[in-house]
């Protein structure tokens, strides 16, 4: 994307909202509709899981190319096929890292930002409860003028962790907080989460505690300029 970028990020996020949901879909860096797993398969329609999203999302963002092989990099060689923690557990926080790769970024807590993600354990380091409000509104009040956030969800499966979902935090021109993100069954949608009636819709969203208590990371980034 050429030239520089609106005050308000949500004018290049609103061509995706509405967009379906596809299982594994992405676009590649030219635009073509395809798979993570098999990006020699092209739709002539787009579609989008929740990583297919923010990396379609953060390309139009961020002016980067974000190749899928990029994207998906295993950061840590930590979550192959014989990883003792599952296969693909940590896809999410790697995600994020890869997105945001050399960009200024820090990882937002309640209490104050915490450094790096790249530096963490992501066992370790899950940031908060995600259905916690107030850790919600301490956290999103570290994020500086200008700046975004991805997010990156974790939960235990039968005792296995695993980052399983991702989406994106911007601030509009009115200073609301909105969560981007693509679900089965509502496609690409936004809730505004500095609203208690859009907070209280994330957490029915993801009201499902069958393995615990999820968690979210959110990783604040100042956006490179134009």
């Amino acid at each position: 994307m050429a030239g520089p970028a609106p005050a308000d990020p949500t004018a290049v996020l609103q061509p995706l909202l509405g967009q379906p949901y596809r299982d594994d879909g992405v676009d590649d860096p030219a635009g073509r509709h395809t798979l993570f797993a098999n990006p020699g398969a092209t739709f002539q329609t787009p579609g989008y899981n929740c990583s297919g999203f923010v990396t379609t999302a953060s390309r139009a963002l961020l002016r980067r190319p974000l190749p899928l092989e990029a994207v998906k990099r295993d950061r840590k060689g930590d979550s192959g096929p014989d990883s003792p923690r599952g296969e693909d557990w940590d896809f999410g926080y790697d995600l994020v890292c890869n997105v945001t790769e050399g960009l200024p970024r820090r990882v937002l807590v309640p209490g104050g930002p915490a450094g790096d993600p790249a530096g963490f354990d992501a066992a370790g380091q899950r940031g908060f409860p995600l259905h916690d409000a107030a850790a919600w509104r301490a956290a999103l009040a570290g994020l500086r003028p200008g700046e975004m956030a991805l997010a990156a969800l974790s939960k235990n499966i039968k005792g296995r962790l695993y980052y399983y979902h991702v989406a994106l935090v911007v601030r509009d021109a009115s200073g609301r907080a909105l969560f981007y993100h693509a679900t089965p069954g509502r496609g690409v949608h936004r809730l505004e989460i500095s609203a208690p009636a859009g907070m209280a819709a994330l957490r029915q969203e993801f009201a499902e505690t069958r393995f615990g208590d999820k968690w979210v990371l959110l990783v604040a980034f100042v956006p490179p300029r134009p």
